[in-house]
């Protein structure tokens, strides 16, 4: 892509980084931007976080410590100062509270470039709505929204009243080097090094452990298979967060020691696709978008099952490229585990399939490139 502009200047605005989807797309586009020239600079109204760190770490200029509060009036001032030292920059603001408000309010005191914000919600868990109050307030501020899909740009334009013509689509992308399939020498390794057997079934659930992502229909769907049927399943959980206790209790309660193993935070989670059978995602239809982790595990040629919500069923093809159930249809979740245990060439092909989905349209270059073009209109 040529860019009108060489060298320009995009201020990312955020309250913090912490791991999430979010914050590893802002990351891949501090990595890609700067080969279409545009350089990013990262402005963190709080602390950085462990992504906003690792970014500054490669290079990328980082502001930091802005905010006391939410509603820090300071936070006005300081962001003013900033924005007039990159006059006509582009802005990308993502939607974190307190970064869409103020990141609105004090761009109207500025000569800036196009404003931008990137909603990752499709409700939250306690609303169903994306936006609070204060971010309506200033939506109008704002020259683009970025929606991850069309069931998002509908939830955008019908739940929360955006015109149509202000939202534009931008896939999530991910590294497809970085997630891949291994050849079985590499697999057997990796499996060697956790402590998992060669003929051990793998399902694995990548997901923070919040009440939204429903991981108790996860391990119901283990009890209930652990119970019927003789094979040796493994079961990995790879996340942290508040359900965590309370699922190890659920865990100890129902299945034998072993069956289950939490894993908690992993920086290497295209290891443990690597040596997984299927990937599952369970959550409610709820607060789901367009998340990361099944287009990672796609990528690896893992075959995923998941609920069908959010914008899962535009990622892949049910039967083809992936298996889609009901939420909370624990009975669906065992059965089709079943059918990819018992099916290796259904299993092969599904993932094959998965991963040149990915490929195809789903990748981080794919991604960047769309938030390029918008910044170069």
């Amino acid at each position: 892509m040529t860019l009108r502009r060489k060298d320009s200047k995009l201020l990312i605005l955020c309250s913090t980084l912490v791991t999430g989807g979010a914050e590893i797309i802002v990351k891949a586009l501090c990595s890609g931007l700067p080969e279409l020239g545009i350089s990013p600079v990262i402005i963190c109204l709080k602390e950085p976080g462990e992504v906003g760190e690792s970014i500054s770490s490669s290079g990328v200029e980082l502001i930091s410590g802005l905010s006391r509060s939410r509603f820090d009036p300071s936070v006005f001032f300081k962001l003013i100062g900033i924005m007039k030292k990159y006059p006509r920059a582009g802005i990308l603001v993502i939607d974190h509270h307190d970064a869409v408000f103020w990141g609105a309010i004090a761009s109207k005191f500025v000569m800036t470039g196009k404003k931008v914000l990137c909603s990752h919600s499709t409700g939250l868990w306690s609303t169903g709505r994306s936006f609070s109050w204060t971010d309506r307030l200033v939506l109008p501020a704002y020259d683009r929204i970025v929606a991850l899909a069309e069931n998002h740009r509908e939830h955008l334009s019908k739940k929360e009243g955006i015109s149509g013509d202000r939202i534009v689509i931008i896939n999530n992308g991910i590294d497809i080097a970085r997630f891949h399939p291994v050849d079985a020498g590499a697999r057997a390794e990796l499996r060697r090094e956790l402590g998992i057997s060669a003929d051990d079934f793998v399902v694995t659930i990548l997901a923070a452990l919040r009440p939204e992502k429903n991981h108790k229909m996860f391990i119901d769907a283990a009890s209930m298979l652990i119970r019927e049927e003789d094979g040796p399943f493994r079961f990995l959980v790879v996340g942290e967060g508040e359900m965590e206790a309370e699922l190890k209790n659920m865990t100890e309660e129902l299945l034998p020691e072993g069956v289950v193993r939490f894993l908690g935070r992993r920086d290497d989670t295209e290891k443990i696709l690597s040596i997984s059978d299927v990937s599952v995602l369970s959550s409610y239809p709820v607060v789901e978008t367009f998340p990361l982790t099944v287009l990672e595990a796609m990528a690896s040629a893992l075959p995923v099952i998941s609920t069908s919500v959010g914008s899962i069923p535009e990622m892949l093809v049910d039967g083809e490229e992936g298996l889609l159930i009901e939420s909370e249809d624990t009975e669906a979740l065992v059965k089709n585990l079943m059918l990819l245990k018992n099916d290796n060439v259904l299993r092969e092909r599904i993932g094959t399939a998965a991963r040149k989905r990915v490929v195809r349209d789903f990748s981080v270059e794919r991604m960047i490139n769309g938030y390029a073009g918008i910044f170069s209109e």
